[in-house]
């Protein structure tokens, strides 16, 4: 009788055991379904979670291989914003030689000229979509693909070239990028007209009068020094060779060093005026705000 409620007893446990293997299974075979992979992939993106979601789509690819232009789409674009450019780079050109009739088409020629932004390859970007603007068929794309040209004479501090593209923008069809270029635009002719200093005057000032071009330049510390310094070896100089005559060896070694520092005085305050040049701009570039679309 014992043996027979035992009996009864693992039979019932062997039944369940079974049966949540089978749930198990089935649960796993609908988590691992292409629909509730591809919502996984969509969710990860929209979290910001980009290189994970652009695993998903690639296992998402394995079960819907006929969905591929619109999948490897959105492949390349996780990894533009994961930060792995050159792998976005050739999953958006890969797109373009494997189907180039895809609606997708405009928008990878746009997210390669992006790209190549986003590196900060500024001249390579504005060659790639000058030569794909013909081939941009969608009228808001293609101004954007004009919009990001302009953005790259802007960083490129190329205000004449920016101001020309925004100005022509103004008066695109597309609602956003019209408004857009009114802003860039502005920051274009005000980046002309930024308080820079000529590295010629200022070598030209130091030249004169050592330290001057540093003033210039508005650093008035090292304007000091270079007078102090230059003036104290310039006199000791002197007056080594007021006493000693030609041969006095105070009066060549300081006289030596007074060179070196008038020099290097000229050569600083050229440096200066650039480098105060380079804080300007890029102060000024700091306070735009650049948003680019897809």
């Amino acid at each position: 009788m014992l043996n027979k409620h035992i009996q009864g007893l693992l039979l019932i446990i062997l039944l369940k055991t079974a049966f949540l293997s089978v749930a198990n299974a089935e649960e796993s075979f609908v988590y691992y379904s292409p629909e509730n992979v591809l919502k996984f992939a969509d969710a990860l993106y929209a979290q910001g979670d980009y290189l994970r979601a652009a695993d998903e789509y690639q296992r998402y690819l394995f079960f819907k291989p006929q969905e591929s232009a619109p999948i490897y789409y959105k492949i390349a674009v996780c990894y533009r914003f994961g930060g792995k450019t050159e792998q976005a780079l050739q999953g958006f050109e890969a797109l373009l030689q494997t189907d180039p009739e895809s609606q997708f088409v405009s928008r990878s020629y746009y997210q390669i000229g992006a790209t190549y932004f986003l590196q900060g390859q500024f001249d390579r970007s504005i060659q790639f979509l000058n030569e794909a603007l013909p081939r941009i068929t969608d009228a808001r794309q293609h101004a954007e693909a004009e919009q990001l040209i302009g953005l790259s004479y802007l960083r490129q501090k190329r205000w004449s070239k920016a101001s020309e593209v925004f100005k022509a923008l103004q008066k695109s069809d597309v609602m956003q990028v019209r408004e857009k270029a009114i802003v860039y635009h502005k920051y274009a002719e005000n980046g002309e007209h930024l308080p820079t200093r000529s590295p010629f005057l200022a070598g030209a000032f130091s030249t004169i009068v050592p330290g001057t071009g540093r003033l210039y330049t508005g650093r008035f510390s090292d304007t000091l020094t270079t007078l102090f310094t230059i003036g104290i070896t310039g006199w000791q100089a002197y007056d080594g060779f007021r006493r000693d005559g030609l041969s006095s060896a105070k009066g060549w070694t300081l006289g030596t060093l007074c060179g070196i520092f008038y020099v290097g005085n000229i050569y600083g305050s050229v440096i200066s005026a650039r480098v105060y040049n380079q804080q300007i701009t890029d102060e000024f570039l700091a306070t735009l705000s650049i948003e680019l679309p897809y």
